[in-house]
């Protein structure tokens, strides 16, 4: 590839550059770097250049790209082409309109913090972010308020929560960066995203994927024999033709691709995203999403991005790699050679420690979502109680502060051919932990693959803050002896008070759970059981407390996760009623009716048997269908939203899990030639 070429259809700092007079450009970089107001001249002078880039382009439209509430994006487009005062044709893009945009904001979730009627909803550029060029549309990345000014997106609590850990790092470092001043610390983050492949033929005949996202019955033992060839093998032709594909299109919108694999399910495989801003990481996921699905059918293929799309396969989620660097690239996570007189490194370890350890709801909600409960501890996957893995080594040297013992130098090595002794990494990665320091970031790994990684990464950003704000208030003033003496005292309490959180060991055990138990760690199950505890002990005070929401925004959100696990739950359900009566019972019968064909010429015993299996799991099912039509009808007549998805996520469970039983033995019974919906095998050896 042409490096000259990256980035092409980018809007990016270089291009800005390029196209706008150089003192604009240096207001724009101010406004970026201090948060600062950018004046109506200086926007009109981008806006004209970004159309002119952008018509230069093949661009037709523009739009406000933003993020609603449920974690998904949208936008409106909007035509260059306008009539000037003589009706002339012109091309018009002012800097008013690059900066603000009146989406129809009735359509979005809200949380009752809106009427129906009401449409008032606006989108402000994020110039943070680079806007961007597809399918001739100009793509500006923007934030959602209310007319009233309460957020209604994602993106403008993570911009300020980078705002806010800014704010309180930045003399942290100063403190022991005396070489260079830090004006800002800006929060990193890279993304790995997990996704499933399949033949779109398949993904067309099964309707529980296609409204779910996720298999609602099915379950197919063979696959399972072929998973650790797939995660050891080559990538598939066909796949690899689809993330060549996929790669061109990152490589146009200035995307580092980093990594790209197959991963442990069938037809399960990942791409890593390289380091950026959050907030800018946050929108090239969103944009990677997006691409991986639309390029998927291109190729014939569907891209599944719920968490667990298979039973009894791999889950998917997206490992959200989280550090922190000062504006001259210095990693606060970093430990060195020397990391038990790091100062600045243990402190900000220190930090993370308390911050999962006092944060553990915040973090278990802003990770999940009810699609995500159907992967979170299995055994490919993260466990729902949160724990941090930091390592032997690092967690002896903490030990060793808070006991005020010899902290002893741990080296292990490790012999290569050719090569002699090698220093391993100071910490391993455990792939059973939630949490895990791996060298100088830290992985939280629960976060589901269809989930945004703003709530997440808002979440660090604003407890990282609360904490560092205390710890620099301690440090604050002292010379420099007394600010050593005072780091390893804050380690040690922070380690004594907070060690509880700290887990080397297998999290997939049951001897986990009860050891989670006795240490005091939150234990929810799901992600409806995190948000009742969090309503009812205050736990979104953070937000309030870091002047991100108002209670009136943070009743909103808690109301529109509610609206979320009922609309899943119940789609669930209805979907399921579908299959019951649209596929498998038109199964069932076409096999019954063949069995009573051949019994018509020769009697057989096993064969009546088989028949009257299938009659009877039929009659089960059936019973089942009115069952799903007696529990919505239900809900219907429940107000609260609360009340109405503590009511359907209950019964749902329960329900479910039964049909697929019993779905699963006709699934058996039933020839594949009789059988409509495509079976596991079909999909996942598709590739």
């Amino acid at each position: 590839m042409n490096l000259k070429e990256f980035g092409n259809l980018a809007f990016d700092k270089k291009t800005m550059k390029e196209n706008v007079p150089f003192p604009v450009y240096l207001k724009w970089k101010e406004a970026a770097r201090n948060n600062d107001i950018l004046d109506r001249e200086t926007a009109d002078s981008i806006a004209h250049a970004m159309k002119s880039w952008a018509l230069s382009k093949g661009a037709t439209s523009y739009t406000h790209w933003f993020q609603p509430l449920n974690g998904k994006t949208a936008n409106k487009k909007t035509a260059f082409l306008n009539r000037d005062d003589k009706h002339n044709p012109i091309n018009r893009f002012s800097g008013k309109e690059l900066i603000k945009g009146e989406p129809d904001a009735s359509s979005f979730p809200s949380g009752g913090m809106r009427s129906t009627f009401e449409a008032r909803g606006y989108t402000y550029w994020d110039l943070t972010a680079n806007s961007f060029i597809e399918d001739k549309v100009l793509y500006i990345p923007s934030v959602f308020v209310s007319f009233y000014g309460e957020k209604l997106d994602k993106k403008l609590p993570l911009i300020e929560s980078m705002n806010r850990v800014s704010k309180y790092a930045s003399p942290i470092c100063n403190l022991f960066l005396k070489d260079e001043k830090t004006y800002r610390v800006k929060s990193k983050v890279g993304l790995e995203q997990e996704f499933y492949l399949i033949d779109k033929e398949f993904f067309d005949k099964r309707i529980d994927l296609e409204y779910c996202g996720m298999s609602l019955v099915g379950r197919d033992p063979m696959v399972e024999k072929e998973i650790i060839s797939h995660y050891l093998g080559a990538i598939p032709q066909r796949v690899n033709d689809f993330f060549e594909d996929v790669n061109e299109q990152l490589y146009d919108l200035g995307i580092y691709m980093e990594a790209e694999h197959n991963e442990v399910g069938p037809n399960q495989f990942e791409i890593a995203i390289m380091f950026e801003n959050a907030n800018i990481s946050v929108d090239n996921n969103q944009l990677l999403m997006h691409i991986l699905e639309k390029t998927a059918i291109k190729h014939n293929l569907y891209c599944l991005l719920k968490e667990k799309p298979f039973k009894n396969m791999a889950g998917s989620g997206k490992h959200n790699n989280y550090s922190l660097a000062t504006n001259y690239g210095k990693n606060c996570f970093s430990p060195g050679k020397d990391p038990k007189n790091n100062h600045l490194f243990l402190l900000f370890l220190s930090a993370m420690i308390k911050v999962c350890n006092k944060y553990q709801n915040l973090i278990r909600l802003s990770s999940s979502s009810v699609s995500n409960d159907y992967r979170l501890g299995g055994n490919e996957a993260p466990p729902s109680i949160i724990s941090v893995f930091i390592g032997k080594d690092l967690e002896n040297i903490l030990k060793s502060i808070a006991n005020d013992e010899e902290i002893k130098d741990i080296n292990n090595k490790v012999k290569i051919p050719h090569l002699g002794e090698i220093v391993t990494d100071s910490s391993d990665r455990n792939r059973t932990s939630p949490i895990a320091f791996t060298g100088n970031k830290f992985e939280f790994r629960m976060l589901g693959s269809s989930k945004s990684a703003a709530d997440l990464n808002t979440v660090i950003n604003l407890s990282m803050a609360r904490v560092l704000k205390e710890f620099y208030q301690r440090l604050e003033g002292k010379d420099d002896r007394d600010l050593k003496d005072e780091v390893y005292k804050i380690v040690k309490e922070t380690y004594k008070e907070n060690s509880r959180i700290l887990f080397q060991g297998d999290g997939y055990s049951k001897e986990w759970i009860k050891e989670a138990e006795k240490r005091g760690l939150d234990n929810h199950k799901t992600f409806l059981d995190a948000l009742v505890f969090a309503k009812k002990n205050s736990s979104y005070d953070l937000y309030k407390d870091e002047k991100i929401f108002s209670q009136k925004e943070i009743d909103s959100i808690i109301n529109v996760e509610f609206e979320e696990i009922t609309k899943f739950c119940q789609q669930e359900l209805e979907v399921l009623s579908n299959m019951i009566y649209q596929e498998i019972l038109p199964s069932a019968m076409k096999e019954i009716k063949e069995i009573k064909s051949y019994l018509s010429f020769l009697d057989n015993e096993k064969l009546k048997e088989k028949a009257e299996r299938i009659n009877k799991n039929v009659e089960i099912l059936l019973a089942y269908g009115d069952k799903i039509k007696e529990i919505l009808k239900d809900l219907d007549k429940i107000k609260s939203q609360e009340e109405k998805a503590v009511f359907i996520q209950e019964k749902t469970r329960k329900i479910t899990d039964q049909i697929r039983e019993i779905a699963d033995k006709l699934e058996n019974e039933i020839s594949r030639e009789n059988y409509s919906m495509p079976r596991y095998v079909d999909m996942l050896k598709s590739l």
